[in-house]
């Protein structure tokens, strides 16, 4: 089974002055960070969505899955946003590991009993579907594939960063 990280990196980042995938934490940026924590799962298709004029994080999905499924077969995806640089890597093996055992399930981590990110989609999921302008949340909610909610001892999974303010909050040892 191959899974494809899709790191969605589009944004200009107009909230927190400069795109969030070049944001430096650690010495690292968002993306090299995101990278790494994959790496260290043994995620190694790893794929940079940068889409400069999508309208929204569902076009972005779109695109880059589409531009996967053109390329090579997969099982599923694990949707990251470059804007969760503190998930952990045990959670990425956790999400990968469920997906082997459910392949056409839709699996996300939950700390706290707050859903979070990335959340791992299965390759049969009609991402062309009708979101109602509510977006991949709304897709899945609707797609009849099982939602596997996953318990993870993860905080990174709910650690948006969007603002500066944010980064400062989030940071390790805060």
């Amino acid at each position: 089974m191959k899974v494809t990280a899709i790191i969605l990196a589009s944004g200009k980042g107009n909230r927190f002055g400069l795109p969030k995938a070049e944001v430096k934490i650690q010495g690292k940026s968002f993306l090299e960070k995101i990278r790494e924590t994959l790496s260290l799962a043994a995620v190694d298709d790893i794929f940079e969505a940068k889409y400069e004029n999508t309208a929204d994080m569902l076009a972005t999905i779109r695109l880059a899955v589409k531009e996967l499924k053109n390329k090579q077969k997969n099982s599923g995806f694990i949707i990251f946003p470059v804007d969760f640089p503190f998930v952990e890597t045990k959670t990425i093996q956790e999400l990968v590991k469920i997906h082997q055992q459910y392949p056409n399930a839709i699996i996300r981590p939950v700390y706290q009993n707050k859903s979070g990110h990335p959340v791992l989609i299965p390759a049969e999921l009609n991402l062309e579907a009708n979101d109602n302008a509510k977006g991949l949340k709304y897709i899945i909610l609707n797609s009849g594939l099982p939602l596997l909610n996953v318990q993870v001892e993860d905080s990174g999974i709910i650690k948006n960063i969007n603002t500066k303010e944010d980064l400062e909050l989030w940071m390790p040892g805060n």
